[in-house]
């Protein structure tokens, strides 16, 4: 069952990301530097995953996910990201034949700021890492869910990078699953 904010409260949009100790974020078997993950792994992204009822996609994972997520067997995320609305940022005219998927050609900070607004669950960010920085430079990503892999990657897809404007999280919990520490961030206020 997802859990949905208050009708009064804006929806918060949850970023869950893998990245190494340097930094780097990739998708799982991208790379092999996200090892040791231990059991709690999973039921860290349920837990982020049972209240979000909408999902944003960049184009590049949207292709890489497509092929893949519809047939997979790989629970909880499979039966989420299958079932959820997911909206596909793209500037290309493309059909999406993913079920639930939707293209956007609007600028991903107007858009979610109105998605914000409308009545729901969280909206979650996974993978997605052009999309995951241009809502963290406009201020509108609330919650981070960060998985840290207790490895240097060396090179990749950076989540943050320089020059970005101050922002505060507080941090809200930190787990350790294997060598990996889970740590969950809310935006302060």
């Amino acid at each position: 069952m997802t859990e949905t904010q208050p009708p009064s409260a804006p929806r918060r949009v949850v970023l869950y990301e893998l990245m190494s100790l340097d930094g780097f974020a990739d998708e799982p078997g991208e790379r092999d530097w996200l090892r040791d993950t231990g059991p709690k792994l999973g039921d860290f992204l349920a837990a982020t995953i049972a209240t979000q009822d909408a999902v944003l996609l960049g184009r590049r994972t949207y292709e890489k996910w497509a092929p893949y997520w519809p047939t997979s067997a790989v629970q909880p995320f499979a039966d989420f990201i299958n079932s959820t609305p997911k909206y596909v940022f793209t500037s290309t005219r493309q059909e999406l034949d993913w079920s639930n998927s939707r293209a956007v050609a609007a600028p991903a900070a107007s858009f979610v700021a109105d998605l914000k607004e409308t009545p729901g669950g969280d909206i979650g960010i996974h993978g997605s890492l052009s999309v995951a920085r241009d809502l963290l430079a406009a201020g509108l990503v609330d919650d981070l869910r960060i998985v840290l892999a207790p490895s240097l990657a060396g090179d990749g897809v950076r989540l943050f990078g320089s020059g970005e404007q101050l922002r505060r999280f507080d941090l809200v919990d930190v787990e350790r699953s294997g060598g990996c520490l889970l740590l969950q961030y809310r935006r302060q206020a």
